[in-house]
C-alpha cells in the first residue's frame, strides 16, 4: 500500500522537509518549495486543549530566523493538534490565506492510502 498526499489540501508542494533549530530556537516541520520559492512553517501539539494564537505568533516570531530565500519569499504556517484549536485561531484561519489548521481526521483525508 503506498501512501498519496492530497495535494489540494495541502498548502505547499515540498521538495525538502524537515526540523529547524538555531541556537535556543525550534520548529517542527519547514518544507521548502523552490519553484515557487515558498517556505512552509509548521507546529504540531499533542495536548488535551485546544491550541490558540499565541502558538502562531510564537512560530511567526521564528520566520525571520530561518536563512532561505531572503525577503523574496512567501511564507505559508501550518498548526497540527489533536486537540483542535481555539475559535479565535479558526477565525484567524478563515481570515488568512498563508494559515491552515489540521487535526488528526484533516490527516487521514490528506494522506489517503492507495
Amino acid at each position: 500500500m503506498s501512501q498519496a498526499v492530497q495535494q489540494a489540501s495541502f498548502p505547499v508542494d515540498c521538495s525538502r522537509v524537515g526540523r529547524w533549530w538555531y541556537k535556543e530556537a525550534e520548529i517542527d516541520i519547514v518544507g521548502l518549495d523552490p519553484q515557487t520559492e515558498t517556505l512552509l512553517l509548521g507546529e504540531c501539539k499533542w495536548t488535551t486543549t485546544p491550541v490558540g494564537p499565541s502558538l502562531l505568533a510564537a512560530l511567526e516570531a521564528l520566520e525571520e530566523d530561518v536563512r532561505w530565500k531572503g525577503a523574496d519569499r512567501t511564507v505559508v504556517y501550518a498548526l497540527f493538534s489533536h486537540s483542535g484549536f481555539s475559535a479565535e485561531l479558526r477565525q484567524l484561519a478563515d481570515d488568512r490565506s498563508d494559515l491552515s489548521l489540521y487535526t488528526p481526521p484533516d490527516l487521514a483525508t490528506i494522506f489517503a492510502f492507495a
